[in-house]
């Protein structure tokens, strides 16, 4: 985490949120694991809400904070945080969401329906922490009581399927997000309705349409809508607590930023939320007058080196990548620039097969300082792809544990599905793109991964039957 405020108030949020993060895994059954650094998400808690609008480019007035997931460098920015005691605060609340976002897509290797994705981060984003070191997770979402008592109303039908859903115009407003909240909440803790959820998800990753799998794991829609309404009306609602002994939380260690780090930072705020042409060229002379201040800086060069490669300086970005890791041959943020610069440089060489070879060089050094990152992996695979040679049975696996490290990445999960059906393996290769063709966000007839998916089963379907 990175944060834009006092240490007391950092250490207290950071200590809460590793508490957070255990609960969640404990609720999902899950192990905590040590994640390797470039795979968990880099929070970035900035001064206030209209910040992280500018950053988000968000107009409507509402955002508080956002998440964004990338093989390698996931992000999440918020506004600052203020602990209140056993409840959260609002800064903290829009943080849980976000991070829950994170920990789902981290650990779900299918496609989720805008309602679950939302439902569940809202879910979990309403945490309490006891005196006694325990949490709570579940608790009623009070923050939504004006919106599902007062906002458009969305029903069910919309609310489960994303091709029926009319999002309101800028501006408006509607119970979306409450619904979806209410609705995985009355799923998983009423005890009216036991393994439907398990049954819904079950059919998404078989290949069912969002409302199909509505419809075979719910039943009659209707109904299920008026059970939400009565159980929205009940005087109390089931939370889970955890006691502190089930919570392993290791130790927090914050340190002030440097001052040539914190000079960098707003530059670094902007390129890792995602830069186009022009705000790249409009960024790049910001990030060479800090520079010019701090030129034997490694994290500050490392950073120049990612504003010149977003501008389109390749060579320049390399020469600065060099000088970054020359100061600190562990800067990881100065290897895997040094591999994007090299492969941007490798498609317009005239000696391709001498900058491939940089490449893979680059991606061999990353891999000695960080053996899980997920570049070092995708990279050595794109360098055989684009410089035409043959994959490699290394290469493949590599790709395959990049997505296992980033299974939110799409480009990865692209790229797989292709070289499994150019290796024939059309059964997995159906399993791997099936996200991809059920994403929410892209269901219409110009989805490429929907009409690869249509063509992988029709090989599918040509093949002996044992």
């Amino acid at each position: 985490m990175i944060a834009d405020q006092n240490e007391k108030d950092t250490r207290e949020f950071a200590e809460r949120l590793e508490r957070f993060h255990t609960a969640m895994y404990y609720i999902l059954g899950r192990e905590t694991q040590k994640i390797s650094p470039s795979n968990r998400v880099t929070i970035y808690v900035v001064r206030s809400s209209s910040d992280v609008r500018k950053l988000a480019g968000d107009k409507s007035g509402f955002l508080q904070g956002f998440y964004q997931a990338r093989a390698g460098g996931s992000v999440a920015f918020t506004a600052r945080v203020e602990s209140n005691g056993a409840d959260v605060s609002q800064s903290e609340q829009v943080l849980f969401h976000e991070y829950a976002h994170h920990v789902m897509h981290s650990t779900n290797q299918w496609s989720t329906p805008r309602w679950l994705s939302e439902g569940f981060a809202e879910f979990f984003s309403t945490a309490r922490f006891e005196k006694n070191g325990g949490v709570g997770l579940g608790l009623p979402a009070n923050h939504r009581a004006a919106e599902l008592a007062l906002a458009k109303d969305v029903p069910i039908q919309a609310l489960l399927d994303a091709s029926a859903y009319k999002k309101p115009k800028k501006g408006a407003y509607d119970e979306f997000y409450g619904r979806s909240w209410l609705l995985y909440h009355y799923l998983l803790l009423s005890g009216k309705r036991p393994r439907q959820l398990i049954n819904y998800q079950v059919a998404l990753a078989n290949g069912a349409a969002e409302l199909d799998a509505a419809n075979t794991a719910f039943g009659d829609l209707n109904q299920l809508e008026k059970e939400m309404n009565a159980y929205l009306a009940q005087r109390r609602l089931k939370y889970i607590p955890i006691p502190d002994e089930k919570l392993k939380v290791g130790a927090i260690t914050v340190r002030k930023m440097r001052d040539a780090e914190a000079a960098m930072m707003p530059v670094i705020l902007v390129s890792k939320r995602g830069v186009n042409a022009d705000t790249a060229k409009a960024l790049l002379p910001q990030a060479q007058s800090i520079a010019r201040s701090y030129p034997n800086d490694p994290f500050v060069l490392a950073a120049l080196a990612e504003a010149e490669h977003d501008a389109g300086n390749y060579a320049v970005a390399l020469q600065t990548a060099d000088k970054a890791l020359a100061a600190d041959p562990a800067s990881i943020n100065a290897h895997v620039q040094k591999i994007y610069a090299l492969s941007q440089l490798a498609v317009n060489s005239d000696d391709p097969d001498t900058t491939w070879k940089l490449v893979r060089r680059a991606v061999a050094a990353l891999n000695r300082v960080e053996v899980e990152h997920p570049i070092p992996l995708i990279y050595f695979y794109r360098s055989l792809k684009l410089a035409g040679k043959d994959i490699t049975e290394i290469a493949a696996h590599g790709l395959e544990r990049a997505l296992q490290l980033a299974p939110y990445d799409k480009n990865v999960r692209w790229e797989l599905t292709q070289q499994l059906v150019a290796e024939e393996k059309y059964a997995i290769a159906y399993r791997i793109l099936l996200p991809l063709a059920n994403d929410p966000h892209t269901r219409s007839d110009d989805n490429p991964a929907i009409k690869l998916l249509a063509q992988i089963k029709q090989k599918l379907e040509q093949e002996p039957r044992a």
